[in-house]
This record gives C-alpha cells, sequence and structure tokens, in this order.
C-alpha cells in the first residue's frame, strides 16, 4: 500500500472519532439546555420571592422599635438575598457568544456572512483536519459555556436559599409576636 493512503483502520477510527464528537456536542447542549431551564424556574420563584419580602417590610405588625427594625432589617436582608438570586440566574440564560471566531461551526463566523456560492467553496476547500480542529475547539467553546452557566446557576441557588431561609425565619418571627 503506498504511503499517505487511508486504510479501513484510519476509517474506522474517524468514524469513532466523529461519533463520540457528536455525543459530546449533544451531551453539552443537553446539559445547557437544562441549566437554562431550571434558571428560568429558579428566577420566576426568586422573583415572586422579592415580592414578598419587600410587602414584609413595608407592613411590619411588631410593635417596638427594635423588634420593627429586626423585622424590616430580615425581610430586606431576603430581598436582597433574592434580588442576587435573580441576577445569577439571569447571567445563566444570557447568551454566551464567542467573537473572534473564524470557522465553520460558530454562527456569527465571517465565512458564514459569505454569498452562499463562495461559503460553498470555502467549505469544498477545507481538509478533514482543519474541519476537525473546528469541530473540537466548538466542543471546547460548549464547555466552557456549561461550566459559566453551572457557576452561575449554583450561586444563584445558594443566594436563593439563604433568602428563602431569611423569609422563613422573618415570617416565623412575626408570628411569635
Amino acid at each position: 500500500m503506498a504511503s499517505g493512503s487511508v486504510t479501513d483502520e484510519d476509517l474506522g477510527e474517524q468514524v469513532f472519532r466523529d461519533s463520540f464528537a457528536e455525543f459530546e456536542r449533544g451531551v453539552l447542549q443537553d446539559n445547557i439546555l437544562l441549566c437554562d431551564q431550571k434558571s428560568g424556574i429558579l428566577l420566576a420563584f426568586a422573583a415572586a420571592m422579592v415580592l414578598v419580602c419587600l410587602d414584609g417590610c413595608r407592613d411590619p405588625i411588631v410593635h417596638p422599635i427594635l423588634l420593627r427594625l429586626l423585622d424590616r432589617g430580615a425581610f430586606a436582608v431576603g430581598a436582597i438575598a433574592f434580588l442576587f438570586s435573580c441576577y445569577f440566574a439571569l447571567q445563566t440564560v444570557v447568551p454566551r457568544i464567542r467573537r473572534g471566531s473564524d470557522d465553520h461551526i460558530y454562527w456569527e463566523s465571517s465565512v458564514f456572512k459569505l454569498p452562499v456560492e463562495r461559503y460553498v467553496a470555502r467549505f469544498r476547500e477545507m481538509d478533514s483536519q482543519v474541519e476537525g480542529e473546528n469541530r473540537l475547539r466548538y466542543l471546547h467553546s460548549l464547555a466552557s459555556i456549561c461550566r459559566i452557566k453551572f457557576r452561575h446557576f449554583t450561586r444563584a441557588m445558594y443566594l436563593g436559599e439563604l433568602g428563602f431561609l431569611i423569609l422563613i425565619v422573618a415570617s416565623i418571627g412575626r408570628t411569635f409576636t
């Protein structure tokens, strides 16, 4: 066999790599969607709880001044925690746009701004190694997006939990005064 020719083993390895890359892309996309959905639910809950906390600040039932300050303070701290939870939930769902990429995968790439005939010609000129590298860069970018989203979602969850605990304590305190 001549050097440089493609063997069945090489083709099999390429098919395996292609299918594994497609599997990785699917897993990353699924995780991104799941995180966005959960963040949307958390955002709606936290926003509603901000209103509950603000309502608690507005109409204190307790009479002594120190208890009134503690009561309002607890509801205000709860509202602040929920507001920050909303902020991080929103940070989770904002689009992560990677600028500067010039490949055949990223939708803002300059190649997609070409007329269709020139785009097709550029695609046909690209060798398979460059195509594979573009795909790997895209997967790496998706993994980075996934990490950032889950970091923001985790912060939003912790702050939402904190706000909820403070709201419960403030509500219980109001019940016994």
